[in-house]
């Protein structure tokens, strides 16, 4: 075990001399604390031109890939050289593994971008890549990134598993999803606190948690305070009225207070969340349904009409971008209808004229929707100030 060890890190540091001497600061920079893979550098903007290099970190893996083909086309001869060929076949395995994750996250920043809340795309693309790396870098030496590896993978599938149940609305299945990404995260940071980890030339000791390990923290505080906003009703009958406004309190987001706060704050008659969708296994309030949540919590007379706007509307509440307003001369009301995400829809009622040009309305619309959808969170991972 310690003579594989040995080897292993003769491959790595091997590796970095030659780059040293070939001065290619470039590649050395890519492993850098500011953009290395742990710390979100792969999916920076690069202002690239023909005539400047690609340096990004896809790109970085590349070139090593190529380096560690060479070198393994080398050791074919001795038993020493079979090991170290081994070794490099699992590094290249490891990187393989690593691009595969960068493609990953390009897309969930490009679904940030179009808003196309397509999980179960995202859901495929990971049980691939599991599926396509379960069989690589399995030689003992590489236990400890495997290890981060598959964390970093189950993370991703749980917490994007639970955006699809709660899709469905879909309380048991979300509730575990989510916690089994809890878990997950709390096994993986145990990995980082108090050692030292040496990987592909980075080193953390006694360092602030990673960039990405944040995100991902950060990621499953969103989808949590999603949670607790859809299934707020059920929630409120575990427990008393302060203790379920203490507990929100403490969530990344509390969303049902500032719906509150904004109905009580603009005079509104009521701010809904409903879904269209004709199954849903957690629900037993059958007289609120299709309402998710609503305040002041109660089925609002004018939900028929409501659901028959939301008919109307179907094919411009597909841009998700749009906020849509319907004043009622007859009973002089003002319906704000919006897409939060695919069947499940944002509603507020006013009781007297209001105009489209009201800031006030559209940004608390455009918070809650930004933030429930995880949109920015998905953005965050392109960070060009990083």
């Amino acid at each position: 075990m310690e003579k594989r060890g040995r080897i292993f890190a003769y491959i790595f540091y091997a590796y970095f001399s030659i780059m040293k001497k070939r001065k290619n600061q470039n590649l050395l920079q890519q492993f850098g604390p500011k953009k290395s893979y742990i710390e979100i550098g792969f999916l920076q903007t690069k202002h690239k031109s023909f005539l400047r290099k690609d340096n990004s970190l896809r790109s970085v893996y590349e070139s090593m890939k190529n380096d560690l083909r060479k070198l393994e086309d080398n050791c074919k001869h001795s038993v020493l050289d079979k090991r170290v060929q081994n070794y490099c076949q699992n590094i290249t395995q490891f990187l393989n593994a690593r691009i595969n994750l960068i493609d990953l996250y390009e897309k969930i920043y490009s679904m940030g971008l179009n808003k196309q809340l397509r999980y179960i795309e995202i859901l495929n693309q990971i049980e691939n890549l599991i599926q396509r790396n379960a069989l690589g870098f399995t030689d003992i030496s590489m236990t400890p990134v495997r290890a981060v590896f598959s964390l970093e993978c189950e993370i991703l599938d749980q917490i994007f598993k639970a955006l699809t149940e709660l899709q469905r609305l879909q309380f048991l299945p979300s509730l575990a999803l989510i916690h089994g990404a809890h878990t997950r995260l709390n096994a993986w940071e145990s990995k980082m606190q108090n050692r030292e980890i040496w990987k592909l030339g980075i080193v953390f000791k006694n360092n602030p948690l990673p960039a990405l390990f944040q995100w991902f923290q950060k990621l499953k505080g969103a989808v949590l305070s999603k949670f607790s906003l859809y299934f707020h009703g059920t929630l409120a009958q575990q427990t008393t009225p302060n203790d379920m406004r203490h507990l929100s309190s403490k969530l990344q987001h509390d969303h049902y207070q500032k719906m509150v706060a904004f109905q009580k704050k603009y005079d509104s008659a009521c701010v809904i969340l409903l879904s269209d969708n004709q199954v849903s296994c957690d629900t037993t309030d059958y007289d609120s349904f299709p309402i998710i949540v609503s305040y002041p919590p109660r089925s609002p007379p004018q939900l028929d009409m409501i659901l028959k706007m939301i008919s109307e509307t179907s094919s411009e509440l597909q841009n998700m971008d749009k906020i849509i307003y319907k004043f009622s001369s007859q009973e002089q009301c003002t319906y704000i209808l919006t897409t939060v995400e695919p069947n499940i829809y944002l509603v507020i009622l006013f009781e007297t004229k209001k105009s489209e040009k009201d800031a006030f309305i559209s940004n608390f619309v455009t918070e809650l929707c930004t933030n429930l959808r995880c949109t920015k969170l998905f953005i965050c991972l392109k960070n060009t100030t990083k």
